[in-house]
């Protein structure tokens, strides 16, 4: 799990995320201590963050077992060539996930994209084991988030959120209001799935 999320005014896109792993062990969810996995990616007039598996399992006819993968080795490796995420990215993910059965958790992306001033775009794409689907946000859709149902439901009753309309103060209190409910679940979960440090920048 983690929390992710992608939010837009009228002067820019800010874009947040937590920076914890967790993996599933005898049937619950513990912290990868030893791997920060980066989910957050800037490119040429956009931002994307992740969530989802942070991980994926390759079949290769010249190995006897699956290879491991981190998602974002894929997502540096690809932006070095494009410095984009496009359509050819998802459609190689897609071939990639869809290559074993044991990718059984879908990867998410929220992107953000700057199309010219004082307009920008949201999308949210999920690959899973072959299956693509993306989503668009509407003129009404200042955010996405992605992750963790309690702090999702959490960003969702924070009306202030889409009132903001500068995107530098924007960054600042949704870093602030996510560190304050880590702390707070921190206290009363067994395992809080989102962890610091958080992470957030700025488009403009």
């Amino acid at each position: 799990m983690s929390f992710v999320g992608i939010f837009r005014t009228k002067n820019g896109l800010a874009a947040l995320a937590d920076s914890k792993a967790s993996v599933m062990e005898n049937g619950r969810l513990v912290e990868e201590t030893d791997r920060h996995p980066e989910k957050m990616f800037c490119f040429d007039h956009g931002l994307a963050v992740t969530y989802g598996a942070n991980q994926i399992f390759l079949d290769n006819q010249t190995r006897v077992f699956s290879s491991r993968v981190n998602i974002e080795d894929l997502v540096r490796e690809y932006l070095a060539s494009r410095n984009n995420l496009d359509s050819s990215f998802f459609q190689s993910l897609l071939l990639k996930i869809s290559s074993t059965p044991a990718n059984k958790e879908p990867v998410n992306f929220i992107i953000g994209r700057k199309i010219w001033d004082g307009n920008f775009t949201l999308e949210h794409h999920q690959v899973g084991c072959n299956y693509y689907v993306e989503k668009l946000a509407t003129s009404k859709d200042h955010y996405f988030t992605g992750g963790d149902e309690l702090y999702k439901k959490a960003f969702d009753r924070m009306d202030l959120i889409s009132r903001i309309t500068d995107v530098d103060l924007l960054r600042k209190t949704a870093a602030s209001r996510l560190m304050e409910l880590i702390e707070f679940y921190d206290g009363i979960l067994a395992y809080n799935s989102v962890g610091g440090p958080v992470k957030s920048f700025v488009l403009k």
